[in-house]
């Protein structure tokens, strides 16, 4: 399954009207850029699990890209701590963990269509200066949809790590992770333009 895709359910998120998901995602996501100490944004994290977690989504649609989300952020706080200190590598992880979850979030539970409704209507003011609204909206929404991608190109990372018996290092983790990362961008950039998208 992939998890970029929505996921039926009537939780509150669910039911939540798109403009607000969006909209509470990117106030969060520009908050994060405030948090000035690791309390405050290990507690962000724990309340970007807590709405996850309220979205009431499977179980088996969560397993394996937990795992790789736990992973990307083991490996991040392991270098902000080898490259700068401890304090620095516990916000980080609270500020990249909450962002990503709350995008995984949104993602989980609000169909593409209803997003791409959202930014085209956000945008529409800005066509009387002559602005694509139409090609802005198609690039946020691929931004958004971005962060599970990413997820999923973790998980593989990693279960890929585990299937050759590799231990946990930037090496076998994070290079893959680019690799693959870097290929799904180029395939989507390859159905864009064959479906007559011009960049």
């Amino acid at each position: 399954m992939s998890i970029g895709i929505a996921v039926p359910g009537d939780s509150w998120l669910h039911r939540l009207p798109a403009a607000w998901k969006l909209g509470g995602l990117a106030v969060a996501t520009v908050g994060m850029y405030v948090i000035g100490t690791w309390p405050l944004a290990m507690a962000a994290l724990a309340v970007a699990v807590l709405v996850l977690a309220s979205a009431r989504l499977p179980w088996s649609a969560l397993r394996g890209p937990m795992r790789a989300v736990v992973v990307l952020l083991v490996v991040l706080g392991l270098v902000q701590w080898w490259l700068v200190d401890g304090v620095t590598a516990l916000r980080a992880v609270g500020r990249v963990g909450a962002a990503v979850l709350l995008a995984w979030a949104v993602s989980l539970t609000t169909p593409v269509a209803q997003v791409l409704a959202v930014l085209e209507r956000a945008l529409r003011p800005l066509r009387r200066l002559g602005v694509d609204t139409d090609h802005w909206a198609l690039v946020l929404s691929l931004a958004v949809r971005s962060v599970p991608l990413m997820v999923d190109a973790a998980q593989q990372a990693n279960e890929a790590r585990i299937a050759r018996g590799r231990p946990l290092s930037v090496r076998s983790f994070a290079i893959p992770v680019v690799v693959r990362a870097v290929r799904a961008s180029e395939m989507l950039a390859d159905a864009l333009l064959a479906r007559g998208y011009e960049p």
